[in-house]
């Protein structure tokens, strides 16, 4: 990054092709909106870009783009409510079916992740925030307090308390 401050394009370039797929399966997680998790992808590397002079040394920049899609999220989201109802689509997280499985198995395996997908959808904000950047960003608990503003305790006690209601609400759903 102290190389784009400089005006090196080539270390942007490097920049996000290291950290464009894992800051867009978060950003899709967090909205479950393909097309808008799109553009909150391109905004956040267009606000890195634009405030790159901004960027101070020794601040890990993992972190600091984590924060800037986190904020373009919850922005998107609040705005997104005011005008729609939540939607239950996620056409870019499906995968294409693997050939080798029978169509049995291929439904019921698409059948758990929507379960799953409803069910992370369905933990509070600051839950559903900290378990996506911990469990599916592969963030750690410190890089995740600098991103909320928090205490690596405090992440790691909310981890564990989203686990706790995600488990709870699966077992809900047996009932």
């Amino acid at each position: 990054m102290l190389s784009v401050q400089k005006g090196n394009m080539a270390a942007f370039e490097t920049l996000y092709d290291r950290y464009n797929k894992r800051l867009f399966h978060f950003i899709l997680r967090f909205v479950r909106e393909g097309f808008q998790a799109e553009d909150i992808l391109q905004e956040a590397f267009l606000r890195v870009l634009r405030a790159r002079n901004n960027y101070r040394k020794g601040y890990q920049f993992s972190t600091y783009l984590f924060t800037i899609g986190r904020n373009l999220c919850l922005d998107s989201l609040k705005s997104w409510e005011r005008r729609h109802l939540l939607k239950n689509q996620d056409d870019y997280m499906e995968r294409v079916p693997d050939q080798s499985k029978d169509i049995r198995k291929v439904m019921e395996e698409a059948a758990m992740k929507e379960i799953l997908k409803n069910a992370i959808h369905a933990l509070s904000l600051d839950q559903r925030e900290v378990l996506l950047l911990s469990k599916y960003s592969g963030l750690s608990h410190g890089e995740i307090a600098q991103i909320v503003k928090s205490t690596p305790a405090a992440v790691k006690q909310k981890v564990y308390r989203a686990m706790i209601s995600l488990k709870q609400k699966l077992k809900n759903l047996d009932k």
